[in-house]
């Protein structure tokens, strides 16, 4: 039953990160659309600017899950890679502990911002007022975003495999990484 949560789930986060991947792909045409047309002195709909400036919030929020969960996502491993086994997997729940619990706090006090703006109908973004853009829109995707990394962090702390796997960079870093292993070892 796990698994098949576990399969359902990765498929949810892997749609949510393919509406992303389009995203930026309307994101790319809208600029070739509206700098071609700006250029050739033609009417463009401005409604291009928010799409793609709201774009970025959106894409960085849908697909940010999906990164966590294949481990694709920005970390450094050089200090993990540098540890034995079994300190790598207590340090990596560490960290996954922490990352989950920063995440989960920007989740509520993001959830309490937009449900803020959700409550106050009027509220409308003042830098785009001419497209009467309501506030929550630009804020929705947080608390959603940040619960979902927090759950792929907090995930991470109960598989069989840690996401600090110990394989950390290449050619020139692998030497790097052996001599800090041998000055680690030499100070125990």
């Amino acid at each position: 039953m796990i698994k098949k949560i576990d399969l359902i789930w990765g498929k949810l986060l892997g749609g949510l990160m393919g509406i992303a991947a389009v995203y930026i792909a309307l994101i790319m045409l809208a600029i070739v659309y509206s700098s071609g047309f700006r250029y050739l002195g033609l009417y463009y709909t401005p409604t291009t600017i928010p799409f793609i400036e709201y774009g970025f919030i959106y894409i960085l929020f849908l697909g940010s899950p999906y990164l966590i969960r294949n481990r694709g996502h920005v970390y450094i491993e050089m200090l993990t890679a540098a540890l034995g086994e079994s300190q790598r997997r207590i340090i990596s729940r560490l960290i996954c502990l922490l990352a989950g619990c920063l995440c989960l706090t920007w989740s509520w006090y993001s959830g309490l911002l937009c449900l803020d703006r959700l409550s106050d109908i009027m509220a409308y973004d003042e830098l785009r007022a001419q497209w009467d853009i309501p506030l929550w829109v630009s804020t929705i995707p947080f608390p959603i975003g940040f619960l979902l990394m927090a759950i792929e962090f907090i995930r991470f702390i109960f598989t069989s495999e840690p996401m600090h796997t110990g394989l950390a960079g290449i050619a020139s870093d692998r030497i790097e990484l052996e001599e800090t292993k041998r000055d680690l070892e030499g100070l125990s």
